[in-house]
């Protein structure tokens, strides 16, 4: 009789959502078949065998793989967790950061937009994608074929909200497949182990998650606004369908604004009467991406503006990507470890020029702004450079300031650092800040240019826009200066570093041409990319064992 240890090992090596239950090599292509373990197994315990099964579904998005062990072979483990794969392709090649270490080659040609199959970074980010995709299905497959020996209706009722859980961060991972890869796979409860998944279009692929992210939030009605922490609910659902709608046109060639509103709106509503102007955001901008922000997710004691986030706790969730990486990331070794509560700063990576730039300066040297989301920024009155003549780390000083977002200490209401508190860290690797996915202020942004294309007014729109505005310390704008240009550049204001900018840049038209940054495809100053660097490329070890087709361009 198989353990659920071993179960869920057997589950953890999947490098590409092939075939059901096939091995070719290294690559295990997806999960073998549950029914491998015994039902006598699960009839010991079935409630207790379900949590767990539940929990590793959850773990695949937070730490490398099982007992922290990588899931993708012949990858580092922490670069191929979940937050670190969506920031490694969505943040890095884009005017909004950089990874200045040469030695992790994968990530160091992607700054520069130089992508091809071979890429290790793009092949880890679409197999954590993939793997956890199979998990969701198979934890639905165990379900629904009993196999967990459920007998009372409190059990059934709980694998229900399991499977509604599952459902929800299947589709999420399906929106970062469709944003990043196009045309890949597609793979649900129903498609029969040992099963080829078809490979599928975006226009293909999007009908069947909104279809299954709908059916979830009607399933829901009133509830799951307040699951369990590290969980989602009704918020992370819904606030999906408001980032798949909000970028339909590029999916499917039609755009879903009306939809992308609607739904925003459901969310904002359910937010109202606490925080900044009771609108449902914090008090404090970095109250997010604090230690102490898992009083700021849905659930949490205070404000829930957070609405899916990651769980990391120093030493009980460990992980290299998520919040350890916004930090460590972004400074190095000599610069204030103790004010941001780490032992390490491992100095890779930086914000590009045009960043900083969006933002409001106090003085012609950009030393200080009145923007407090730049409030943990090392500038030139620290000694850096808002200039980027190179991407090599040998250059740390004189190639771009430090531009870090998450801090392993507490905030408070006034955005002000506690620090005489010490939350826990181990030394150069892990810290306690949990890992925003999704946050009721990219909501309101979304719903403010849904308005802006005609889904609702100008005057909502402004509304919405200017709560982030205002809490952030900077002035509201007026009706007249609030047009889809000024309002792409403060959604890049608020979310930086969030993994949404690649993503919006290709939604303005702006990926390709339209806009240059620093080192945009090999040019100091920037150039055009290709048309056909909308999508990354499949990466060639899936094509060398499957009969699936590369996208154009590679």
């Amino acid at each position: 009789m198989k353990s659920i240890k071993k179960y869920i090992l057997s589950l953890g090596v999947v490098a590409a959502a092939l075939s059901l239950g096939s091995c070719t090599g290294d690559l295990d292509l997806m999960p073998s078949d549950p029914r491998d373990i015994t039902a006598t197994d699960f009839a010991s315990d079935p409630e207790g065998y379900m949590d767990q099964v539940m929990g590793q579904v959850y773990m695949a998005f937070v730490n490398h793989g099982p007992n922290n062990n990588s899931q993708v072979a012949g990858f580092d483990g922490g670069m191929s967790t979940f937050g670190r794969a969506l920031f490694n392709l969505e943040e890095i090649p884009t005017d909004e950061a950089c990874w200045q270490t040469s030695g992790d080659a994968g990530l160091y040609s992607l700054q520069y937009g130089n992508i091809s199959s071979d890429n290790d970074a793009i092949f880890g980010s679409y197999s954590r994608l993939m793997i956890n995709v199979a998990l969701c299905n198979d934890f639905i497959r165990t379900v629904n074929d009993n196999l967990f020996a459920l007998s009372t209706d409190e059990q059934k009722e709980k694998a229900a909200e399991y499977v509604r859980q599952c459902k929800t961060l299947r589709s999420v991972c399906y929106f970062y497949l469709m944003s990043l890869f196009g045309n890949v796979p597609y793979a649900d409860e129903s498609v029969a182990i040992g099963t080829m998944a078809p490979q599928m279009k975006s226009s293909e692929i999007f009908p069947l998650v909104t279809e299954t992210l709908e059916a979830v939030v009607a399933e829901y009605g009133q509830g799951g606004q307040n699951p369990a922490y590290g969980y989602v609910g009704v918020d992370a659902a819904e606030g999906f369908l408001v980032k798949l709608y909000l970028n339909a046109e590029v999916f499917t060639g039609t755009p879903a604004w009306d939809k992308c509103l609607s739904h925003a709106k459901n969310i904002i509503a359910r937010h109202q009467g606490k925080g900044f102007k009771n609108s449902g955001l914090t008090m404090g901008y970095h109250q997010n991406f604090a230690a102490n922000n898992i009083d700021y997710v849905v659930g949490g004691k205070g404000v829930p503006e957070i609405l899916f986030l990651l769980p990391q706790k120093y030493p009980e969730l460990m992980s290299y990507g998520n919040a350890t990486v916004m930090i460590l990331g972004f400074i190095a070794e000599d610069v204030d470890k103790a004010f941001f509560n780490v032992g390490n700063g491992w100095k890779c990576a930086k914000g590009r020029p045009q960043l900083v730039n969006r933002f409001q300066w106090n003085d012609q040297q950009q030393t200080t702004s009145p923007d407090k989301r730049t409030a943990l920024w090392r500038t030139s009155a620290d000694g850096y450079v808002n200039d980027m003549p190179s991407l090599q780390q040998s250059q740390w000083n004189k190639n771009g300031y430090l531009t870090p977002k998450y801090i392993n200490r507490n905030v408070d209401d006034n955005n002000a650092v506690d620090l005489n508190t010490q939350p826990a860290f181990n030394g150069d690797k892990y810290v306690t800040t949990n890992y925003p996915i999704l946050r009721l202020a990219e909501i309101y942004l979304s719903a403010a240019e849904a308005a802006l294309h005609g889904a609702g007014s100008k005057d909502e729109a402004l509304t919405y826009v200017n709560l982030i505005r205002e809490r952030a310390g900077v002035a509201p704008w007026s009706l007249a200066e609030l047009t889809l240009e000024t309002l792409q550049d403060e959604r890049s204001r608020e979310l930086y570093l969030e993994n949404t900018r690649r993503t919006d840049l290709i939604r303005y038209g702006k990926w390709v041409s339209g806009l240059n940054w620093a080192w945009k495809n090999n040019a100091l100053e920037g150039q055009n990319f290709a048309p056909t660097a909308v999508l990354y490329p499949i990466p060639s070890p899936v094509l060398a064992i499957s009969p699936y087709q590369q996208n154009p361009g590679y």
